[in-house]
């Protein structure tokens, strides 16, 4: 929608006229289809007259179940009536509405719009653009409601949150319901509302900027701070540091992601943190170009050289050649010409990181046989994964692994910084229009106004049905051509639920 028709729009539309417009949205909307009846069926005027009394009495009290609630019951008669009274006194009902400003209904505001300098064709995609209203009112009240179900938090709590989430949405360049769907997801992971409402900007900032959907920088997020103990509170470190990276080295920063993933609980488990594991899939990949690979590889590497036989089974992993850790210990000693120690040097009952272990081994990598290097290989990585863990130590030789390291530990705000550049993109103008858009449709129309609607829309369905079976009046004056023209001032609410008409 283009900025120049929201801002008049909303320019128009006031905080006095906003609930007046809402009461007369089912109304003019009811009136349209009567018009429609009318227009096609007005010369069977004679016969609605004659029938009428018998309508009324039944709509109020043969129908039964087939009428959910008395709303229902006035949308019918409120039908009926218009009918009943002819296409000039519905017209005429609504020229009546009142022209000051507490009372404005959307046809005084194109009015208004035709009287400006905008157009024809443009008040024509304005009313087009409108027309996308109840859907995007549909969007946000679907997401609020997987929010519901995975939190419990009082009214007053999610109506703040609500309202809040209109400008944050802008604010991070996401539709409103899409930031609502990244807090329902991180909620259901076990994070109060609060916390799933930062963790949501968070995800929100990687997608964008990572270039990878919501539901990728979530599990990807997630993964890092379950396995590395990261507070919801410091989770943009993690993309500071894929971004850092992404930026760097010849890996993406949704790549890194992605082994980051798939190596972050074993590495772990292995006394790595977070920056080391980062570090070593950046360094490794630069000659692989495989981050993904990487990660899975130093996810094998980190287990085997805790001979953690089980694990890696569990993982789908062939360990049938994990040696137990002293026979592990006794063969790496053997290949270093005892250099390179398994356990902490200061605490033999700890493992030093895989980390510290890989960059030993690459210090006297040049000193080991070419037959030894292999035997090595296969000791510490397995067949399968020797070759990636030999550019592993090739990387660790040149520095690149180091110098990873080093650019993750002094990665702060590097995330937001690419977040601001990102919001000059057109992608990130469209997006914010779309939020924008969302938060005038639901102050204009609201998903409570929705729901009146669409259960009206089922109440009246339901009348309909029951009066062709149990009275048969309509069939003879109403075709079913005009029945489906009525309904389809409904169409949008009926393809989401209402029966389907044929």
């Amino acid at each position: 929608m283009n900025n120049d028709y929201k801002i008049r729009l909303q320019a128009m539309i006031d905080e006095s006229s906003l609930a007046d417009v809402q009461k007369k949205l089912a109304k003019e909307r009811l009136k349209i289809g009567a018009d429609i009846v009318l227009d096609q069926f007005g010369k069977n005027k004679a016969e609605i007259e004659k029938q009428s009394k018998a309508l009324s009495k039944m709509i109020k009290g043969t129908l039964g179940d087939a009428v959910p609630d008395k709303l229902a019951v006035q949308w019918a008669k409120q039908f009926y009536k218009e009918i009943e009274s002819g296409a000039k006194k519905a017209a005429g009902e609504q020229e009546k509405l009142n022209d000051n400003a507490a009372d404005k209904s959307l046809s005084q505001v194109f009015n208004k719009f035709k009287n400006s300098k905008i157009g024809t064709d443009s008040i024509n995609e304005l009313w087009n653009q409108l027309k996308k209203i109840p859907e995007e009112v549909y969007k946000i009240d679907t997401a609020m409601t997987k929010l519901y179900r995975v939190t419990d938090e009082t009214d007053w709590k999610y109506s703040q949150f609500l309202d809040q989430a209109a400008s944050k949405a802008q604010g991070v360049g996401r539709s409103i319901s899409g930031l609502i769907d990244q807090t329902a997801a991180w909620a259901g992971l076990g994070f109060s509302l609060d916390e799933a409402d930062k963790l949501a900007e968070i995800s929100s900032v990687y997608a964008n900027i990572g270039n990878v959907d919501d539901q990728t920088a979530i599990s990807e997020l997630a993964a890092a701070m379950k396995a590395f103990n990261i507070e919801a509170s410091d989770s943009i470190t993690i993309v500071d540091q894929l971004n850092a990276l992404g930026s760097e080295y010849s890996i993406s920063a949704a790549d890194l992601g992605d082994g980051l993933r798939k190596s972050a609980d074993a590495m772990a488990l292995a006394n790595n943190d977070i920056e080391q594991t980062l570090a070593m899939i950046a360094g490794g990949a630069e000659i692989t170009k495989d981050a993904g690979g990487m990660g899975n590889s130093l996810k094998v590497l980190a287990l085997r050289l805790r001979g953690m036989k089980g694990e890696l089974e569990a993982f789908g992993e062939d360990a049938s050649d994990v040696l137990p850790v002293d026979k592990l210990q006794s063969r790496i000693l053997e290949y270093t010409k005892g250099t390179v120690n398994l356990f902490d040097d200061f605490d033999p009952s700890k493992f030093k990181s895989t980390y510290d272990i890989l960059l030993s081994i690459s210090k006297v990598w040049n000193d080991i046989s070419a037959t030894d290097q292999a035997e090595l290989l296969d000791v510490i990585a397995g067949k399968h994964d020797a070759g990636n863990v030999s550019a592993l130590l090739k990387a660790f030789q040149n520095g690149q692994v180091q110098q990873a390291y080093g650019d993750a530990l002094n990665s702060d705000g590097y995330a937001m910084q690419e977040q601001a550049r990102w919001l000059d993109s057109l992608e990130a103008k469209t997006q914010q229009l779309e939020a924008a858009f969302q938060s005038l449709s639901n102050t204009v129309l609201g998903s409570d106004v929705l729901k009146v609607l669409a259960d009206g829309g089922v109440a009246l369905l339901n009348i309909l049905d029951k009066l062709v079976d149990g009275f048969g009046l309509l069939p003879t004056l109403v075709s079913g051509g005009a029945i489906t023209a009525f309904i389809k001032n409904f169409d949008w609410l009926c393809n989401k639920s209402c029966l389907k008409i044929a």
